[in-house]
């Protein structure tokens, strides 16, 4: 009999993942979340158009409609340890290099940094990454399994539950602020794992929510977190709990 796994994997390492946390450890919930060493506290707001964001800006850099802002703000290093404690960490690149589109020298540089400094400030293995932009290649992918890594995680959604056949360049089912996601984790509920493991991978970056819009806000995440939490059938896990299928 197959088993059914949920994990949620958030991006940048910022302010507003202490929120998300609360709301995790509230519903029993578990993840992993994906910091850029070189860049710990730096201050500054995203760029988007609606709920699409863009572009990362310094603050109080601001243009005109159609444009909106919401903070981007990084946790510092000497938090990182304490804020994070009861939940994986992963890389997401040095200073958000998309992988695939550096030369292999950059590329190799970033990844290892990036290993190096979160191993060191969290005494524990570091397993998984999320590929900045999506961008990847099988020189990346190559270099991560020489590195030990055990998953990474690109962006498009694959709206499924199968397990990846490559588990270094996967799609994750969807986006925590996609409109179609709660019918996503209702079909999930609903399914039978049958003779196979069954993966809802869900991620999302924590600023999203400070949009206050549907999927987009803080009553739109704890609305999700309430109607997948609390099923016996259900491992809540971390991402790479999810891949090792503990």
């Amino acid at each position: 009999m197959g088993k059914k796994y949920f994990t949620l994997s958030f991006d940048d390492g910022l302010e507003q993942d202490k929120k998300v946390l609360e709301l995790m450890k509230k519903y029993g919930l578990r993840g992993t979340f994906n910091l850029n060493s070189g860049m710990f506290g730096l201050q500054g707001e995203v760029k988007g158009i609606g709920t699409f964001s863009f572009q990362d800006c310094e603050a109080g850099i601001r243009h005109h409609w159609p444009f909106s802002y919401v903070p981007h703000n990084r946790i510092p290093e000497d938090e990182i340890r304490d804020v994070y404690a009861q939940m994986e960490i992963a890389t997401h690149g040095y200073r958000h290099e998309p992988l695939g589109k550096v030369n292999d020298s950059m590329m190799q540089r970033s990844v290892n940094q990036d290993k190096e400094i979160l191993e060191r400030l969290t005494g524990k293995q570091i397993l998984g990454h999320a590929y900045a932009h999506g961008s990847t290649s099988p020189a990346v992918e190559q270099h991560l399994k020489a590195q030990g890594y055990l998953y990474a995680r690109a962006v498009l959604p694959s709206g499924g539950f199968e397990y990846p056949e490559n588990p270094l360049n996967f799609r994750p089912s969807s986006s925590v602020i996609m409109g179609n996601t709660m019918k996503l984790v209702k079909k999930f509920l609903e399914a039978e794992a049958d003779d196979r493991d069954l993966l809802l991978y869900l991620w999302g970056h924590s600023y999203e929510m400070d949009y206050g819009k549907g999927a987009a806000s803080w009553d739109g995440l704890e609305r999700l977190f309430a109607a997948v939490a609390g099923r016996e059938d259900i491992i809540y896990c971390t991402n790479s709990e999810a891949f090792l299928r503990i």
